[in-house]
C-alpha cells in the first residue's frame, strides 16, 4: 500500500529540491507549481486558473496512490486549512499520511528565491514574510502518522510519531 506525503514550506526553503535528493523508484512527485506552469500561460496572473490547478493536483495525487506508488505533494501547505483542503480529497486510503516540513528558516528561503529572480517561479519577498509569519504549526489531530521537520541547511531532521 502507498504512503503520502505531504510537503510543508514557505517558497524557497527547499521543497522541490529536498525531494528530488531523497526520491526513490516507485516514488512520485507530485508538483502543484509544475501543475500551475503548463495550465496557466506566460504573463497570465498566477493564480487565474486555481480550481483547475487544484483539481489536477488531487487527481495525480489520487491516481498515483492508487497504483500503489508513494506520493510527496509538493506545495506550500503553511496552513492547517490548506492541509486539509488537499486531504479531505484523498480518497485511495493511503497506508500513511506523513508530512515533511522543510524548515530552514525566513532568510535562506529569501535567498533561494533570489536564483529564481528571472523565471515564473519567483515569488516577491513581501509575499514570502507574509506566508513565513502566516506558517501554522502541524499537529497530529490533523491525521498525520509522522512529522518530520527538516533543516536543509544542518541536515537536521526532527521526527515525531504518534503513540
Amino acid at each position: 500500500m502507498a504512503k503520502l506525503y505531504l510537503m510543508m514550506g514557505i517558497p524557497g526553503s527547499g521543497k522541490s529540491t529536498w525531494i528530488k535528493n531523497h526520491l526513490f523508484p516507485c516514488q512520485t512527485h507530485v508538483s502543484r507549481d509544475n501543475i500551475r506552469f503548463a495550465l496557466v500561460e506566460e504573463g497570465e496572473e498566477y493564480f487565474s486558473r486555481e480550481t483547475e490547478v487544484f483539481n489536477a493536483f488531487v487527481e495525480q495525487i489520487n491516481t498515483f496512490l492508487s497504483n500503489g506508488c508513494d506520493v510527496y505533494a509538493d506545495a506550500t501547505h503553511i496552513s492547517r486549512a490548506s492541509r486539509n483542503k488537499l486531504l479531505s480529497r484523498i480518497n485511495s486510503h493511503p497506508e500513511e499520511v506523513n508530512l515533511i516540513w522543510i524548515n530552514g528558516g525566513l532568510t535562506n528561503a529569501l535567498l533561494q528565491n533570489e536564483n529564481r529572480k528571472d523565471t515564473r517561479s519567483y515569488v516577491p519577498k513581501s509575499v514570502i514574510r507574509r506566508m513565513h509569519n502566516q506558517i501554522e504549526t502541524p499537529d497530529f489531530e490533523e491525521g498525520f502518522n509522522i512529522i518530520y521537520e527538516v533543516n536543509p541547511q544542518t541536515g537536521t531532521i526532527i521526527e515525531r510519531r504518534q503513540f
